[in-house]
């Protein structure tokens, strides 16, 4: 009765995010997902400079703060260490750049950034306005380049995709997530830059 609970839920789940088209209900169903099976994730490491120390890919991967007993109990203390379930081994890192990529996302290999960025005016040229315009885009998923730098502002990746939606885990530190196409990508511990794509065009 349960398995069948969730396959329907699932369904619904599936439904609502190829006929809304809604990135924050896509994003959703993707996190519970991950959270039920995990999911299939290219990870790479970086140094400072911008090299590939690491390339680790697994078809079962969940990432959460790895605590240690008695923690809880010292509301000062905060872990930074993530534990990475990877096909069911454990990878503990702390410190280094990472960039979780879900398999079938592809970096872009041929961009070029431009050094200056010239944009018009808001639709109607009032930041308020302009700002909730943007939340509601944001949720429903709008075109995004995502520009990801190491700690020493050298570049290390590129991203894209048509229908992004962003947001920063509450229970990852140091994190952000995004969903890209139907896809998740997590940034731990990395300089970037996420642009609505049209500026750059």
């Amino acid at each position: 009765m349960k398995k069948r609970t969730i396959c329907i839920t699932l369904a619904a789940l599936l439904l609502l995010s190829g006929v809304g088209g809604c990135a924050k209900i896509r994003n959703a169903f993707q996190k519970w997902k991950g959270s039920l099976i995990g999911l299939e994730f290219d990870i790479y490491t970086y140094d400072d400079y911008g090299n590939t120390t690491l390339t680790v890919h697994g078809k079962n991967v969940e990432v959460e703060v790895k605590q240690e007993e008695g923690a809880s109990e010292n509301a000062d203390f905060t872990s930074e260490v993530l534990e990475i379930t990877i096909d069911g081994n454990q990878m503990l890192q702390i410190g280094n750049t990472m960039v979780f990529a879900e398999a079938g996302l592809d970096q872009i290999t041929d961009f070029e950034m431009q050094d200056e960025i010239d944009t018009d005016d808001g639709i109607i040229n009032f930041i308020p306005f302009d700002r909730v315009l943007n939340q509601y885009k944001n949720d429903i998923g709008k075109a995004k380049t995502i520009l990801i730098s190491s700690q020493q502002g050298i570049p290390i990746a590129v991203y894209q995709g048509n229908s992004v939606y962003v947001e920063i885990p509450n229970d990852l530190p140091k994190m952000t997530r995004l969903n890209i196409d139907g896809k998740s990508l997590y940034i731990h511990r990395a300089n970037y830059v996420i642009l609505d794509s049209e500026m750059i065009d």
